[in-house]
Parts: structure tokens; sequence; C-alpha cells
């Protein structure tokens, strides 16, 4: 690697960019242009002896680009330029939707329901479903967007637990998505347990987890869990034990490197408490969880009522844990964490379409890769200058609240700086002095 000093010469080949290309002697220098393959936008003020870029709606699918000159540090110097691909993080996304028979319940009303709903623009499914493929058809260049549905029958009934339908990750996704989306078919008209549609969340999970897991592209990786029920074994066994088993899962899953985002659809007709939501939200996020209890219940009423569940006694079982009065499958604390869940009205489609892009506004990346071709002196970080927006950024060496090197190769912003690109965030900037880069070659 080749600091970058007066009269230093870069040999860097940039594939399809081409050469370096020399710029004349002096302190100034003249910008390259963003090359055919780059979409995105190049800044042409800024330092003309540093690092100075933008970067305008990153997307990975294009050859977005930060523009780098070296020039001599004394009056007269010999410069070279190049230009260096940029690769944001890019989120991976599963929207993961229940498909449950109260899914189809109208929800304008709170007397007995068919069934499935006769009107279906009344129904939970349908305003999601709108509300869903708004958002994602949003974010879709900038996150990679999966999607799944799940539901199941009752096995003893001979049914089949679960039900998955889905759609692999990828950019510029909605079309397919939708596709999707409309072939599926309503709850049938029958309440018998085998074709009746059920809600069995922690099998769902492991396996859009899986699927996540599975997924080689870089980038953080989510599940937004979208319920409007009390989660089951798709047998409509004692509601206590299938909640205790999701928090296990989305625990595990967390750990494995997964987050999930909660939104519970709250309507008349539905059976979803806040404290199982909760829990969920907390557990999707790795934060302290509280127990998903019914009042007047401790942690003992797990095993007491569940270990006669045959799903709850088979997630014992794989768990590895002790059967024992006194096990649970989640692991609980008695002060829940600060995250919260996502609590739309299923009746209010604006509203869903507010909370889901909020929810997803989150999976935004506040990390930058320059992807090892750029190296940043660390210990002169703070010459460097971030602006979102036009706005500056303060650097902040302890990476709380402002932008930092969290590597050589990758700008992280952090606090409110983080908060700031994900809500209104169109637009950043890099401007770095020639005496902080090193460059690879």
């Amino acid at each position: 690697m080749i600091r970058c000093t007066r009269l230093a010469l870069i040999s860097v080949f940039l594939g399809a960019l081409g050469p370096l290309a020399a710029c004349g002697a002096g302190g100034g220098a003249e910008r390259p242009s963003a090359g055919s393959g780059g979409a995105g936008n190049v800044s042409t003020g800024g330092s003309t002896n540093g690092l100075g870029g933008s970067v305008t709606n990153p997307n990975g699918g294009s050859g977005n680009t930060i523009a780098v000159s070296q020039a001599g540090m004394e009056a007269g110097g010999a410069c070279q330029q190049a230009e260096v691909k940029f690769e944001p993080k890019i989120p991976t996304v599963y929207v993961m939707v229940d498909r449950s028979g109260s899914m189809f319940d109208c929800i304008s009303t709170t007397t007995q329901q068919e069934p499935s709903c006769k009107t279906p623009d009344d129904t939970a499914w349908v305003k999601l479903k709108s509300a869903a493929l708004e958002v994602i058809g949003s974010l879709q260049a900038e996150v990679r967007f999966g999607f799944a549905s799940f539901t199941g029958t009752n096995p003893a009934s001979g049914g089949k637990c679960p039900i998955i339908d889905q759609v692999d990750p990828d950019f510029n996704n909605q079309a397919k998505i939708k596709a999707l989306y409309d072939s599926l078919p309503f709850q049938p008209e029958t309440t018998e347990s085998v074709k009746k549609f059920e809600t069995p969340a922690r099998q769902s999970l492991d396996l859009i987890g899986a699927k996540l897991l599975a997924d080689t592209s870089p980038g953080d990786k989510y599940i937004l869990f979208v319920t409007d029920g009390q989660p089951d074994y798709c047998d409509d066994a004692n509601s206590l034990c299938a909640p205790d088993s999701v928090v296990a899962g989305l625990q595990i899953l967390k750990q494995k490197g997964i987050t999930t985002i909660v939104m519970g659809l709250q309507s008349a007709v539905n059976d979803l408490p806040a404290g199982i939501l909760q829990s969920f939200a907390n557990a999707g996020r790795g934060e302290n969880t509280v127990a998903p209890l019914r009042a007047n219940t401790d942690a003992f009423a797990f095993y007491d009522q569940c270990n006669g569940v045959a799903g709850w006694k088979a997630d014992l079982t794989a768990s590895g844990k002790t059967a024992e009065r006194g096990v649970t499958l989640g692991t609980y604390t008695t002060t829940a964490g600060p995250s919260k869940p996502f609590t739309p009205a299923s009746s209010d489609q604006m509203m869903i379409v507010s909370q889901l892009k909020t929810a997803l506004s989150g999976v935004k990346s506040c990390t930058f890769d320059l992807q090892g071709k750029i190296e940043v002196d660390i210990p002169k970080a703070g010459l460097g200058k971030v602006a979102i927006d036009g706005t500056p950024v303060t650097y902040d060496e302890g990476g709380t609240n402002g932008w930092h090197m969290l590597t050589k190769t990758q700008l992280e912003l952090k606090g409110g700086a983080c908060d700031t690109w994900r809500a209104t965030g169109t637009k950043i900037n890099f401007d770095f002095p020639c005496e902080i880069i090193v460059v690879v070659k």
C-alpha cells in the first residue's frame, strides 16, 4: 500500500473504470466523471487534495463511485486520480405475513363472523397487502426484499403445518411479490380443523430464518413479522404455549445475526394481547424480554400447562433443556427492553403504510464500505468531513453520536446521525483530505 505523499504514484487499475488518469501539476486536480458503470453522483467540489464523493440512493446493483485524487502536499506536486467503487451495506428483509383465518374476517364489525368476509376490502389481509406493496415499491432499489406468507392446517386431521408461500430476496422485487400475493386464495369457507387456517409462527420463523442464513449476500438480515392473532401449533391448543416457543425462536435467530421487527395488526375481532407483542419485539432485537404470561401466573405455568402440548414438548426436546418444572423455552427477565412493537389498526391502511415505512427505515444501513480500495488512517480520521443532505455530521471518535471509522475501510454513522440518515437522508457526502488516505493496490 502507498500512503498519500508528495510525488507518490499510484498504480491501481480498477477494471471497467479504467486505469488511473494523471492530472496536471499544482495543488488543484481535475476530477473524474462518474464512469459509465456508475449510477452514483460524484462530487465536483470539496477537497482537491483528498477524497470527495457523494452517494445518492445507494443500490447494490449499481456502481456508485467516489472520487479519489492524490495531489502533492506542497505546491507544484504531481497528482493522480482514480474512481473507486463505493459499496454500501445493503440489507435483506423478508416481509413475513400471517395468513391465518382471522386475517380474512371483516374488520368493520364485532358481530359473529362467517369463516371469511364477503367484502375482501374490509379485511386485514387486503389492507395489509396494499400497504406492504406500496412500501416495498418505494424501497425496492435500496433493500433486497423477500416475501413469505405463512399459515397451516391441523396435521392431526390430515392437514399440513406450516404452509409457506415465498419469494426469494432481490432488488426491484415488487412485481414478483405482488404476483404471489395476488395468487394466494382467501381462507376457505369452513371451520373444519383440517381446512381452517392456523398461525404456526415458530415453525415458519425457523424456515424463513434458515433461508436468510443461507443467503450469502453482504449486509444485515431482517424479518418483518406481521401478524394479527395468537400463534399456535395448528392445533388450537393452550394459548400460553406457542408464544413461549416463538420468543425462543426469535432469540435464537437474533443470536445467529437475524433481527426481527414485529408488527401486530389491531382490531376488535382478533386476540393479540399487548404483552405477547412486547415480548416478541424485545426477543427479536436481542433485548431483555418479559415472559408472555397471563395475569396471576408465573413462569412455572409454561411447564405445568404446556408439557402435555405436543408442539411445545417437541420444541423443549429440540432445545436440549431438561424437562422439569420451571423450565421455559424462551429466556426471560423481570424488565423489558426498549424496543416496542408496531401496532397499527388493521382498518386504517394509511396508518399501516406509515408504520411500515417507519419500521423499514430502521433497516437502512448506516455503514459505508470502501471495498478495500481505500483505507483511512484512523488516528487522523477527524480531519475528514461528512454531510447528510448538506448538513455537516460531527466526527465522534468514540462512535456514539456522529460519524467514525468502524474499521480502516468502513465508515459508520451512530446515534442521531444514523437516525437522520435512515429517516430523511437522500444524499451523503464524504470529503477526506489526502493526508488521512491510504490507497491500496
